[in-house]
């Protein structure tokens, strides 16, 4: 068993939680079927739905559609559907406990909202030149 942070895309709200059923739990928490870690800092990885771009959206209890919703920790990348902040694994790759508060979550992360005009990124394209003199 180890604590983790569950950022819920859906009702924007970031919730405590114990993984206490190892994978099960994280794909009850992610509604996934398959999910990928990505590295946030030295010390917290982000579990996420692996096939998140898949997906085309939701219908909620209303029966309204939704476009596919994201986040963003820290402004660093885009993550798409629900995300579980965790503690990196330790030296025999097990996951640790995330031990950091949920004002300190709150404030790191920004929800994406594909529904809004000005939460859809916008294509670009950066050039970097690797040529020294």
């Amino acid at each position: 068993m180890y604590k983790a942070m569950l950022i819920d895309v859906k009702n924007k709200k970031i919730v405590p939680v114990e993984i206490k059923n190892g994978i099960k739990d994280i794909y009850k928490h992610l509604d996934c079927s398959c999910f990928t870690a990505v590295p946030v800092s030295k010390d917290v990885c982000c579990y996420v739905d692996d096939e998140s771009l898949l997906k085309t959206g939701y219908i909620d209890e209303d029966g309204e559609r939704h476009n596919l919703s994201g986040f963003m920790v820290a402004e660093n990348a885009l993550l798409m559907g629900n995300g579980l902040l965790v503690g990196s694994p330790d030296e025999e790759g097990e996951t640790t406990d995330f031990d950091y508060p949920v004002e300190m979550v709150e404030d790191s992360v920004r929800f994406v909202d594909f529904d809004k005009e000005e939460d859809r990124p916008q294509p670009s394209i950066k050039f970097y030149s690797f040529y020294s003199y």
